[in-house]
């Protein structure tokens, strides 16, 4: 009886295991009907829709200027992204009657139907051609359209970028030369740099912002750097670098004061561009005070910032300011700066450059050639900050020399508690 039970049970077990399996097979065929029908129906609006692109074609290639427009205006109905490709043609038609647009007024709005449904539609291929009409048609709202419809869709186009960058370059060029760019479109094409966050664009950013443009132009122009990807401090200093050591300081100035830059970017770049400076040679007396005042901004930012990295940099700079202001090219005022940064480095390298230098100046008072006294007092009371055992000697004969003003002597006797080894 219980193996019968058993045997039932199993039976039983064995029969629904079964009908399970089977009605889980019909949901499996019913849902992958389903599936297949809605993968034909899709592929039935596709192929739908291909047909209709292709009459619309067809029709828009034989039709006259006036039809043309009728065709595009009946495809407004359709998916802008499937039609793109007729868009494009009608773009190009325009293209190909370029010289007519500006008599034509069904040429025009041939051509703002399809800038507006490329819009729409997001339609990539055509961002080649669209950049083609505006270098063709100069006509103000048409290009910034043009320009809000490359940047919305974010074009990776390098031609379209690197065409763009040099379009606004070349309008640089002609302000620069006394001419008038159009500043409704140069301010369309710099939103449009700033959209499309390409470093291309960060050279002539700059340069929109230092050419004192009205605010329509520049303000974008700020905000449109902000918005660029990549390393900036590496933009920043190719913006420096990729311009005459002359007229470097703007851009330097421009880039400290931004806000791109991190403290440590905003102090590797002055680092560089100091570093630039003292290596740049000329025979030309304004290029050499332009590099001069140069080095002098980029040793202030690395002064308050006691920047040790750059102490090679400054030792460099200190070395040039000592020589041209014996040379009687500047005043005291600079090599009293140059001290300070030395003093700013806070490091054994700045203390023995110091050192030495006071070494030179007890010899020169030692044998009665006068010094400033604000420039020998500047040096102690900077070897007193460094606080370094190398200057002990040095200090120790200043104490000693009777030709140094009082004031001095006692200033090195103070300072010794400092530097004593």
């Amino acid at each position: 009886m219980g193996a019968r039970a058993t045997r039932g049970g199993v039976k039983f077990f064995v029969a629904t295991t079964g009908s399970f399996n089977y009605y889980n097979s019909m949901i499996t065929s019913v849902k992958s009907a389903g599936l297949v029908a809605v993968l034909v129906f899709s592929a039935g609006i596709l192929q739908a829709q291909t047909g209709r692109l292709g009459v619309f074609q067809r029709n828009f290639a034989a039709a006259n200027v006036q039809t043309k427009i009728e065709i595009l205006r009946g495809a407004e109905s359709e998916d802008p992204r499937a039609f793109g490709p007729l868009y494009e043609q009608s773009l190009r038609y325009v293209l190909s009657n370029s010289r007519e647009l500006y008599t034509s007024p069904l040429l025009r709005e041939i051509a703002r139907i399809s800038i507006d449904r490329l819009d729409e539609g997001e339609y990539l291929p055509a961002v080649g051609d669209l950049w083609r009409l505006f270098q063709v048609f100069d006509e103000t709202s048409t290009r910034i359209r043009v320009l809000e419809v490359i940047a919305a869709m974010g074009s990776g186009d390098e031609r379209v970028v690197e065409g763009l960058v040099d379009w606004v370059r070349r309008q640089h060029i002609v302000s620069q030369g006394g001419g008038r760019p159009d500043l409704q479109v140069l301010s369309g094409a710099v939103k449009a740099l700033g959209d499309l966050q390409v470093p291309q664009g960060f050279g002539v950013l700059v340069d929109t912002v230092l050419l004192q443009y009205p605010d329509f132009v520049t303000t974008p122009a700020r905000e449109a750097l902000g918005k660029i990807e990549g390393a900036v401090a590496d933009l920043a200093l190719a913006a420096v670098r990729n311009r005459p050591l002359v007229e470097r300081r703007p851009a330097f100035t421009f880039l400290l004061e931004s806000g791109l830059l991190s403290q440590e970017e905003r102090l590797e770049l002055a680092r560089t561009v100091l570093s630039d400076a003292e290596a740049a040679g000329t025979g030309d007396i304004r290029a050499q005070e332009e590099y001069r005042q140069i080095r002098f901004a980029a040793a202030a930012v690395l002064r308050v910032g006691e920047y040790s990295p750059a102490t090679p940099e400054v030792i460099r700079h200190f070395n040039q300011t000592v020589l041209e202001f014996e040379r009687g090219r500047i005043s005291s005022g600079p090599l009293l700066e140059a001290i300070a940064t030395l003093g700013a480095m806070g490091n054994e390298e700045a203390a023995r450059r110091l050192t030495s230098y006071l070494e030179l100046v007890n010899t020169y008072t030692e044998t009665d050639r006068p010094y400033d006294t604000q420039i020998v007092l500047a040096v102690i009371g900077n070897l007193e900050s460094l606080g370094n055992s190398l200057a002990f000697d040095a200090m120790f004969y200043t104490t000693l020399l009777e030709n140094y003003p009082s004031r001095v002597r006692q200033r090195a006797r103070e300072a010794l508690r400092s530097v004593a080894p």
